[in-house]
């Protein structure tokens, strides 16, 4: 069958895997740095203008904001699996009717979510133990940004299809413009308008909507394989049920991680201001130096899914072993910053000069920044394998990181202070790249071609 295809997407079949990866995940590297670097922006001007304690009330909903994004990346990415596979595979109809099920699930699971969490934020707050005298203004934001879940929705659907032809350009032109976009309304909303940290709520949901507004134009107008029709979305219990399950896994494999992070965060809220403003400051600068990982897991999920799709197995483990390649040169650089220039950077991001917020966020840098191999690993590993269709080891290691932090926030953190939280996510690294590790060995056999 001849494909519908535009000059934008890109067949991860054929050519050399290292080529491919690079020119793929390139574009999500630079959009996620472009990221980091918003979020870092957003911190320093929250912390400029508004001061230590609004950094502390945003700070304070942190983990429970990066569950919600996380959530939608991953349920997406889960969904768009099913349209790379099929584009790997040139199967034009099923590629279509994988992009239908994907808008009917993704705007469903929209539903539920912002329902939901909408109506329970004040208990979730409770259970992040949030100090009083920062719950107004953690309220205010937290609404804010779950009121915006559709946009942040629809912004991930249209990146994550985008991504499944491999086209990784557009989703960062889009980033770039909204990140652009966000500063802007974060300084008009923080400073002239003076809505503290709501306006920072309202600036990122907005840009996030007028996004996720011109993805939809331009995905209609420039990417006819992206179409479909009533002919295509008809309803077939094993495949709606199978393209669910997929994308459920991968939000749980995320969201079980960050519901761990949630309860971490509880842990860290009990300790007081001083440490939630350190822990917001060090982990913004830390999640810059993690964005390999996004980029690449993505990258390798998306190749390998293309390449399960046509046969081709034996070609992912190239990809594998590029990406980690890749990952290493960068936490070379990552160490270099870490040692050097992170102690200046943490008091230009946090507009702080308390040395219990400084020194504490610089201690969280030097733990887990020469702990990133083990996690590079990880990240990649668990990727590929969701990309060949074995969701369940990836979703039990996620259960582990989950497990490994809630150890650490009920029993270590209130004994050992903001020193176990510095020292949590390298232990849960170490222990959960042992078994993927071990699961990788098991499903060995994946990686040889249909033909041999």
């Amino acid at each position: 069958m001849e494909r519908t295809q535009s000059r934008h997407s890109m067949d991860m079949t054929v050519g050399k895997p290292a080529k491919l990866l690079i020119n793929f995940a390139v574009p999500l590297f630079v959009g996620n740095i472009l990221q980091q670097l918003y979020n870092l922006m957003d911190t320093s001007l929250a912390g400029h203008i508004l001061g230590d304690d609004a950094l502390a009330q945003i700070g304070a909903t942190a983990a429970l904001y990066s569950l919600v994004t996380n959530i939608a990346f991953g349920l997406n990415n889960g969904f768009a699996l099913f349209v790379s596979r099929n584009f790997g595979a040139g199967n034009d109809r099923e590629m279509k009717r994988s992009v239908c099920w994907s808008v009917i699930l993704c705007a469903l699971s929209t539903l539920i979510l912002t329902t939901s969490l909408l109506l329970f934020r004040v208990p979730l707050l409770r259970v992040l133990k949030v100090p009083d005298d920062t719950m107004a203004g953690a309220l205010s934001y937290l609404t804010v940004i779950l009121a915006g879940i559709p946009f942040t929705m629809a912004y991930n659907l249209e990146s994550s299809l985008l991504r499944a032809i491999g086209n990784s350009i557009t989703p960062l032109k889009f980033l770039l413009f909204s990140s652009i976009l966000n500063i802007i309304f974060d300084y008009l909303f923080m400073a002239p308008l003076n809505m503290g940290v709501r306006g920072a709520a309202i600036a990122t949901i907005l840009a996030q909507g007028i996004s996720a507004v011109l993805g939809i134009w331009c995905i209609v107008r420039r990417y006819p394989e992206l179409g479909f029709g009533k002919d295509v979305c008809t309803f077939k219990a094993k495949f709606v049920f199978e393209m669910f399950w997929t994308g459920l896994s991968m939000a749980l494999m995320s969201a079980i991680y960050n519901i761990g992070s949630v309860i971490l965060q509880s842990s860290i809220n009990a300790l007081g201001n001083a440490y939630i403003a350190a822990q917001v400051g060090a982990r913004r600068l830390a999640e810059f130096f993690y964005t390999p990982g996004v980029a690449l897991g993505t990258s390798v999920a998306t190749y390998a899914s293309q390449n399960y799709g046509a046969g081709k197995k034996s070609r992912i483990k190239h990809g594998i072993y590029t990406a980690i390649a890749l990952y290493g040169v960068w936490w070379v650089l990552a160490l270099i910053f870490t040692f050097t220039v992170a102690r200046s950077t943490l008091v230009l991001i946090t507009g702080s000069s308390d040395d219990t917020i400084i020194s504490n966020g610089l201690m969280y840098l030097r733990i887990s920044i020469p702990m990133i191999p083990p996690m590079a690993v990880l990240v990649i590993l668990r990727n590929a394998l969701q990309g060949m269709r074995h969701s369940v080891a990836p979703l039990i290691c996620s259960g582990l990181e989950m497990a490994g932090k809630i150890l650490f926030a009920v029993f270590l953190v209130p004994v050992y202070g903001y020193v176990a939280v510095c020292v949590c996510e390298p232990v849960t690294w170490v222990v959960c790249f042992v078994f993927i590790l071990i699961a990788t060995i098991i499903f060995r056999s994946d990686f040889r071609d249909c033909t041999k």
